[in-house]
């Protein structure tokens, strides 16, 4: 009788040893989802200095040599223009690829913390100690 007591809590620790393990994996991902989403944020920031960057540097630019004498002025701002718009359009793909790995990302934490709350919940020790912190 002792010894089946004993082989039961055994196989509770395991358990809840099995389930606290899970649970560290978890957070493990959504740590590493974390760290993507900044790295996406980031680009997407840039993206966006780019795309503000670009007009205003090509109008600043054709201001500024308009005072001087340049014989082929209209090459200089084709050159200049053209550009700066490969600039802008490279910094608006870089915001919009970025807005779209950003939301990937977010259905992918949405259901890891689905997924976390129903490993907490699976045990009373864990729901006890976790379920408020998750269910926020």
């Amino acid at each position: 009788m002792l010894q089946l007591k004993m082989e039961a809590m055994e196989s509770g620790k395991k358990d809840e040893q099995e389930i606290l393990a899970r649970i560290r994996t978890l957070l493990a991902l959504e740590r590493n989802y974390l760290a993507e989403e900044r790295t996406e944020l980031a680009k997407f920031r840039t993206g966006l200095s780019l795309a503000v960057i670009g007009p205003s540097a090509s109008a600043f630019l054709i201001y500024i040599f308009s005072v001087f004498p340049i014989v082929e002025r209209t090459l200089f701002d084709l050159i200049n223009i053209v550009f700066f718009s490969i600039v802008t359009v490279a910094g608006l793909w870089l915001c919009l690829s970025a807005q779209r790995r950003l939301n990937k990302i977010k259905q992918k934490k949405k259901s890891l913390r689905l997924k976390e709350s129903e490993i907490v919940k699976s045990s009373k020790a864990t729901k006890d100690l976790l379920g408020d912190y998750l269910n926020s």
